[in-house]
Parts: C-alpha cells; sequence; structure tokens
C-alpha cells in the first residue's frame, strides 16, 4: 500500500508586475480597505515590498499612472490623496460577480 508523499509546495508562477495582475489585486484590497486607494496602494506597495510583483521595467509608480490614465483613480490636487472612480467601483462589482457565477 502506497500511502501519501508530502513534498514542499512550489508555487507554479508568482504574478510578476503587468497591469492586469496588479490591478486584480489593487481591486481585491479596495474591499478589504472599504474602498480607502490610499490604504490599498499602502497595502499594495507591502506586498511588492514583500512578494516582488513588480519588476525594474514596471513598477509601483508606473501602475499608478497608468490607473489614473485609464480612469481609476482620481488625484486630489489639494490633498494629494487618490479616490476612486466610478469605474474603479463597476470593476470591483464585475470581479465579484465574476467570482461568484464564473
Amino acid at each position: 500500500m502506497r500511502g501519501y508523499g508530502f513534498s514542499k509546495f512550489t508555487p507554479s508562477q508568482i504574478p510578476k508586475g503587468g497591469f492586469e495582475e496588479l490591478l486584480k489585486l489593487f481591486l481585491e484590497l479596495l474591499n478589504y480597505t472599504s474602498g480607502d486607494a490610499d490604504e490599498a496602494l499602502a497595502w499594495l506597495n507591502e506586498l511588492d515590498k514583500q512578494y516582488h510583483i513588480t519588476n525594474d521595467e514596471y513598477g509601483m509608480g508606473d501602475f499608478i499612472d497608468e490607473l489614473k490614465q485609464k480612469g481609476y483613480l482620481d488625484e486630489d490636487k489639494q490633498s494629494g490623496n487618490f479616490n476612486i472612480t466610478a469605474k474603479t467601483e463597476q470593476s470591483i462589482r464585475q470581479s465579484a460577480l465574476e467570482e461568484i457565477f464564473g
């Protein structure tokens, strides 16, 4: 009789940057931060430091710039804080529905 064999877990592929992968993480973090974009970006920065999600070619600054260009974030000029847009809210709802219904 064979039984169970245990081995060290090695993830098949760690996400390496790219707008779409970072956007998925960012939208998920927005759920946990109740829509606070600044806090979600801070968490994403911490995850990047720990797991090296971004690389030299595409960093967090590039990601934030692309979020603003594509209409996912607005920057408050006076306070410098980031706010989510209606497009971001729609993306959160859409990803939640895709998770539930496939």
